[in-house]
């Protein structure tokens, strides 16, 4: 029988303070009395731990509100200027960087393209000129830096902080936390791409507020990243999601990672430039390990181009049929399309829906919302997210 966690007094605290942060990450500015309506706690206790939080400047009071009867209360909200965070995502083709304060307003963004085939040192030098770049602005706001999240495709090991195996850039064992960690003296914490693209729509985007989410990253690779009872699955070892090499076809055509008739051979970037090229439509070097040919693909479906927009709804019932899959698997409330890809699917999205409803059983239908993104940032949201996440369980009292 498991032994039962046991809290003193300053665990307590310190886990209403969690709460109390919580909150207003969530709501925005609140008043005391609220907050500890919401809690469950007293007004008291809400209050000393306030007092403490506002001593270390991580809140703000601001305006006050009156209420329905007694004195009108001070809304309190965090500090979005009480430091920096700093999200980076490295992709096959290119590199993303987000600057943003604690209250997630960008400081500072950057992107730059990468040769597909450059080796790992070289990728992330190139990384490591941008992340000075941004601690310099972060710096001449005088902003502390509270942390880097960072995005990457592949098996990822947040316990030692390691890109395990990435199968579309054939990187290994990249210890990537100490590395950057000794480098730059702030905390880093890293995610898979399609991970972080989940917890980006969990806390800002369009699943805010559901707790049954699944979050298909699609690009160049294919992951998902799945919320459970609003509890992320990582899995053992943190490489749960790898949805895109589960078989789904006889096409005998092989994935980066050599497994044949994935589903990703049908979906992914390479798959779906092959089909647009075998129904006439001329693209720009689709053999290329990159993304250059889908502006192209973007502006032929824009014009309501047919043959486009034929392969892209055939592709789109695909993506519906693996995905029923997976409401079959966890029940979500609500699918989520996304990833570099996600704009593109805008236009397949008719195919998408007829692909998820033929599949699932008939009572799982219900209430069940697919949503495709184009906003192309979750992975970032995602870093940013974490970082905050981290900042927010360990405060600086």
């Amino acid at each position: 029988m498991a032994k039962q966690a046991k809290y003193d007094r300053s665990d307590i605290r310190r886990l209403n303070g969690i709460s109390v942060l919580d909150q207003l990450r969530r709501n925005g500015p609140m008043s005391r009395a609220n907050i500890a309506a919401q809690l469950g706690l007293t007004r008291a206790t809400v209050s000393n731990i306030v007092a403490e939080f506002i001593e270390a400047s991580l809140i703000l009071e601001t305006e006050y509100v009156g209420g329905a009867a007694g004195r009108p209360g001070l809304m309190l909200n965090l500090n979005a200027n009480y430091g920096s965070m700093i999200a980076v995502e490295l992709e096959l083709d290119r590199i993303s960087l987000l600057l943003t304060n604690v209250g997630q307003e960008e400081l500072w963004s950057e992107q730059v393209p990468v040769a597909p085939d450059l080796p790992p040192e070289e990728t992330l030098a190139l990384a490591e000129g941008l992340l000075s770049q941004a601690f310099k602005v972060s710096q001449e706001r005088k902003l502390k830096c509270y942390g880097v999240g960072v995005a990457l495709a592949g098996l990822v090991n947040r316990e030692v902080g390691q890109l395990a195996y990435g199968p579309t850039s054939g990187w290994e064992q990249i210890p990537l936390k100490e590395q950057w960690e000794n480098q730059f003296k702030v905390p880093v914490y890293l995610e898979n791409a399609a991970h972080a693209g989940a917890l980006g729509v969990y806390h800002f985007g369009a699943a805010r507020g559901k707790k049954n989410i699944v979050y298909l990253s699609m690009g160049v690779g294919l992951a998902a990243g799945i919320f459970c009872d609003g509890r992320l699955l990582h899995g053992k070892q943190g490489f749960a999601g790898q949805v895109g090499y589960t078989r789904f076809s006889d096409n005998n055509i092989a994935s980066s990672s050599g497994k044949q008739g994935a589903w990703v051979t049908e979906i992914g970037a390479a798959a779906v430039a092959r089909k647009l090229v075998a129904a006439g439509v001329e693209l720009p070097d689709p053999q290329a390990a990159g993304m250059e040919w889908m502006e192209v693909a973007m502006e032929l479906a824009r014009q309501q181009d047919a043959t486009a927009i034929k392969v892209l709804n055939e592709v789109g019932r695909q993506v519906g049929q693996g995905m029923a899959n997976l409401v079959l698997t966890f029940n979500p409330s609500m699918l989520i399309v996304g990833g570099r890809m996600g704009a593109l699917m805008k236009f397949a999205e008719s195919g998408m829906r007829a692909g998820v409803m033929e599949d699932v059983l008939p009572y799982m239908k219900e209430n069940l919302e697919l949503v495709v993104s184009d906003a192309g940032d979750e992975q970032l949201q995602g870093c940013l997210a974490t970082v905050f996440d981290f900042l927010m369980k360990n405060p600086e009292l």
